[in-house]
Order: structure tokens, then C-alpha cells, then sequence
């Protein structure tokens, strides 16, 4: 009996001894494999692949101009100059400061799975992935969903592309010319952002037309950087397309082009002698021009390419109706005795096309403490742009002050018909959102567009 487990013993042994000596032979087998691809072992391909695109960021004396597209939305310019120490200074279209302010931080291009490019110190483009909303906006934690460490993807003549590792961001770098160069070192891309934001805010029904009498509406939102454009589609309603943009020495760059019948359109870029925007399409010269009047009515516009009427605290304003100030002094009086002491203040219509809701936020405060009172709805509109909203359940601070916004809500909002369409302030000239009841025509109230 002793004698079998020792032969037992000796024949596992034997076994262990085999398989171990053919594992190794199958890993020393995939391992020749994996070395000889293209005559080089994997790290002396990424070796090679560091030194060339070393060489490329830094060996371009005008530097490169940059195109960052995030997770987030929106598009991002920059002006990058690659020194052989490690240095990048550059400038961005973030803002006044970081568009005609040079910053300067350090980079590296390291040996990962793939020559990665990072921008290992703060510098404009941690701004966009900082987890404080109150440095640029966006998520808490995430910022507007931007990298700052990217993979390389590839190259094609004076452009490389990449992406960002964590989230995918889109980066483009192309060089620049000697007098690109110049024009971002003398605030270029400061005063080319100024001109741009200038002429939006001054036009705000520009539109083209293209193989077609159709006028496709062009809306140019530069704080969210985004461009639409929006036509009629025959059905009483509106088409759509949109993308992120950056801004550039000369116009706006698009993340990607936008079609419309087929032809693509993928940058406007500034004429200041004619001062208008224009891009070519097909050989020809295609100009965005200017309306005084709206394109298309706001009802088809709600929730595309404006999503809130922000209606600002007072006891009057442009385009308010008798009746709406009687009632709104009513609603303040009566939060203001409600046993909370709050003070009314700005309302804010949010709509939703998608889920056709609308969310009343009331801003009401307590003291210097500022409290959001949410009365959401959801909405039906006939094709002529006559809406009837239907009130859910107010909840949270809202339920708290239903009685005392009655005059508003319940007998007005929740029991009219409405329309809504563009209002002109007499004084200032901008163009305001107006909801005016069918059934009691002195029930009329405005705000901004946004």
C-alpha cells in the first residue's frame, strides 16, 4: 500500500513536471509572437512613435492651433507651443483672460499601451474638467466631461488627432502659420471672439438658404458652444441638427459638419468688410445673413433652440398685463404672509419638447437664503402653437406655498389656454418670450430667452 502512493506521488509529479514544461513552451511560443511585429518589440515601437511625435509638437516654430471637443459638449480652441524641456504655453477661447493671456505649465508624452500626450500641471485645459461647477459650469465632479490626458490616434499631413483616455474627448491639433502666430501672440483670438459674440447678440434671426427657397434658421449659442440650424419640414413643425464648436482666428470651427440636402457645412468663417459670416459649399460662396424678423415662430422654437423664459422679479415689466401684475402682487403678498416669510422672486419656465413638460421655478427667499420652488407640468399644443398645461403635484417647497401662488397657478396657468410668441422691450430692444392667456387677453407676462 505504501509502495502504490509512493508511485502515485512519483507519476503526479511526473504529470505537474510535463505540464509546466508545456506551458512554458506555449508562453515562450505566444511571447515570439507578440515580439517580432513589424521587425520591432512592442516597447521600441512605442519608443519610436514618443520620439516622432516629440519631435513633431515641438518642431512646429509656429505652434499648433487646437480644437478640443468634450464628452460634454461644446468645442474648445486653443494655441499650443511645445518646447524640447517639457513647456507648453497656450491660450484658449474659455474666456477673455485665457484668450489673450499666455499660460504656461509643463507635458509629457509617455510610454502607456499608447504614446499618450499629457498635461501633467494645471493649466486652461484642467479649467473645463474642474469638479467645482463654480469654476466653469458643467457637473460636480466631472466638469463638462473633458480630458487632459489624451492617446495619440493618428496623423494626416499637418493634423494630428487625438483622444482622450478616460473620456473620450475629441483633440485636433493642426500647425499653424507664421501669421496665425502672430495674430494669437497680439490678442487675435480675444478680438476674433469679441467680433463674433458682438454680431450674434446683434442678429438674432440670421439664416441661409441653400438649393432650396427654404430659410434655414442659424443659431450660434456661444455659452454652451453650440450651432444649430433648424428648417421648416413641411408638417408644421421644425427639423434640426446640431454641433459643438470652437472658436478660431477667423470664425467657428465645427466638431463636425452639419448637412442639410446633402451639402455639408463644417466652419463660417468672419468677412469684415461685408460683415457677415459665410463659408463656400460646393465651390460657391454661401452667406448667413440677417432677418429683422423671427425665421419661424417661438412655439416651434421652445425646447430646440431656446429652453427657458426667465420672468425677472418687479412689480411691472415690458410685456406684462394688467391682470399679471394684479395676480403676481397677489402671489408675493401672499408668500410673504405664509407663516415662512419668503419673497417672491424671478420665475423660471423650463421647457422640455422632448417629454413635453414644462417646470415652473420659483425663486423665493428667506431672509438672505434663496429657496427653489418647483411646479411642474406637462403640456399639450395644437399645431397653430395654443397650449394647455396640465399641473402635477407641487412637492418640496412648492407645496408649501400652493395656496399663496394660487393666483398665478391654479386659476390662471393650470385653467387657461395660451399662446406664446416673441415680444420686443420697447426700451432695450431685446427680444423677450410672452405667454399670453386666450381666455383673459390682460393675463400677460414676459422674460428673457435662453
Amino acid at each position: 500500500m505504501e509502495q502504490w502512493g509512493n508511485n502515485l506521488r512519483e507519476i503526479n509529479m511526473k504529470k505537474i513536471l510535463i505540464y509546466t514544461l508545456f506551458s512554458l513552451a506555449l508562453f515562450t511560443g505566444c511571447k515570439k509572437e507578440e515580439v517580432l511585429i513589424d521587425g520591432e518589440r512592442p516597447e521600441e515601437r512605442v519608443s519610436t512613435a514618443i520620439t516622432k511625435y516629440n519631435d513633431e509638437l515641438t518642431g512646429s516654430t509656429n505652434g499648433w492651433k487646437a480644437f478640443l471637443y468634450p464628452e460634454g459638449g461644446g468645442g474648445y480652441s486653443f494655441y499650443f507651443t511645445f518646447t524640447k524641456d517639457n513647456k507648453v504655453s497656450m491660450y484658449a477661447d474659455l474666456d477673455s483672460d485665457p484668450a489673450s493671456e499666455s499660460m504656461e505649465s509643463t507635458y509629457r508624452i509617455k510610454a502607456l499601451q499608447n504614446p499618450t500626450l499629457s498635461f501633467d500641471t494645471y493649466n486652461y485645459m484642467h479649467i473645463l474638467a474642474d469638479p467645482d461647477p463654480n469654476t466653469f459650469g458643467g457637473v460636480a465632479g466631472w466638469g463638462v466631461f473633458s480630458d487632459f490626458e489624451f492617446t495619440f490616434d493618428k496623423q494626416v499631413g499637418d493634423s494630428i488627432m487625438l483622444s482622450g483616455k478616460l473620456l473620450k474627448s475629441k483633440l485636433v491639433l493642426v500647425k499653424a502659420t507664421p501669421a496665425e502666430k502672430k495674430l494669437y501672440n497680439e490678442k487675435g483670438l480675444l478680438n476674433a471672439i469679441l467680433t463674433s459674440v458682438g454680431y450674434i447678440d446683434a442678429n438674432s434671426n440670421l439664416y441661409f438658404t441653400l438649393v432650396d427657397a427654404v430659410k434655414v434658421q442659424t443659431s450660434i449659442n456661444y455659452l454652451q458652444k453650440v450651432i444649430t440650424f433648424i428648417w421648416d419640414n413641411g408638417n408644421g413643425g421644425v427639423n434640426t441638427t446640431s454641433t459643438g464648436f470652437a472658436f478660431t482666428l477667423t470664425g467657428i470651427r465645427f466638431k463636425e459638419p452639419l448637412i442639410y440636402k446633402d451639402k455639408a457645412i463644417s466652419e463660417l468663417t468672419w468677412d469684415p468688410a461685408k460683415q457677415v459670416y459665410f463659408t463656400t459649399v460646393g465651390g460657391a460662396r454661401l452667406e448667413i445673413v440677417s432677418s429683422t424678423t423671427s425665421i419661424y415662430p417661438l412655439h416651434l422654437l421652445l425646447g430646440i433652440q431656446y429652453s427657458e423664459i426667465i420672468v425677472p422679479n418687479g412689480t411691472n415689466y415690458p410685456g406684462w398685463g394688467t391682470e399679471f401684475i394684479t395676480r403676481r402682487a397677489a402671489a408675493a403678498a401672499g408668500t410673504l404672509a405664509s407663516g415662512y416669510n419668503l419673497r417672491l422672486d424671478r420665475m423660471v419656465f423650463n421647457f422640455n419638447t422632448i417629454n413635453n413638460t414644462m417646470l415652473l421655478s420659483a425663486d423665493v427667499y428667506q431672509g438672505a437664503n434663496r429657496f427653489v420652488a418647483d411646479f411642474p407640468y406637462t403640456f399639450n399644443k395644437t399645431t397653430a402653437g395654443v397650449y394647455k398645461f396640465t399641473a402635477s403635484a407641487p412637492t418640496g417647497n412648492a407645496a408649501l406655498i400652493v395656496t399663496q401662488m394660487a393666483p398665478l397657478t391654479t386659476q390662471r396657468i393650470n385653467a387657461d389656454t395660451f399662446t406664446l410668441a416673441y415680444f420686443t422691450n420697447p426700451t432695450t430692444g431685446e427680444i423677450l418670450g410672452q405667454f399670453k392667456s386666450v381666455e383673459h387677453p390682460n393675463f400677460t407676462f414676459s422674460g428673457s430667452l435662453q
